[in-house]
């Protein structure tokens, strides 16, 4: 089942919202070359893209919080360089299990609900947990 973008993911910041509805964009398009794996590219140009913005925007997220005098980055930037390790231990499993014989497609698809849960709760999680912290900051600049 696709993540849909909700009001209550906007932190107020149009760059950032933005790039969270390109990230939910490219988890729903995981999802889908997940579910229906038949040619391994697919996969792999999917998570490459998913891994690919999802560093660039964390960079521009940071940028961001330099900008705006966050106090907390460095514990954002750990949580952001511990997700792009999750994604990259994601899609060297998903390499792996292509490249099995006894897992090929058929092991891709065996974990495919497995692993969009997990991309959808990393996503959910940071956007609401994390980055939700930055909307006082955005509005404070905002009154100004």
């Amino acid at each position: 089942m696709p993540i849909f973008w909700r009001p209550q993911f906007r932190i107020g910041h149009d760059d950032i919202d933005n790039d969270h509805r390109y990230l939910i964009l490219l988890i729903n398009t995981v999802e889908l070359v997940l579910r229906f794996p038949d040619d391994p590219r697919n996969v792999e140009a999917a998570l490459t893209e998913l891994r690919r913005y999802a560093q660039y925007h964390f960079e521009r997220e940071e940028r961001i919080q330099i900008a705006y005098g966050y106090i907390h980055i460095d514990q954002h930037k750990n949580e952001h360089r511990e997700l792009l390790g999750e994604i990259d231990a994601l899609a060297q499993r998903l390499s792996a299990t292509l490249e099995d014989p006894d897992g090929g497609v058929e092991g891709v698809k065996a974990q495919s609900a497995e692993i969009t849960a997990f991309l959808r709760k990393w996503l959910v999680d940071h956007v609401m947990k994390t980055d939700m912290k930055l909307v006082p900051l955005f509005r404070k600049t905002a009154l100004r």
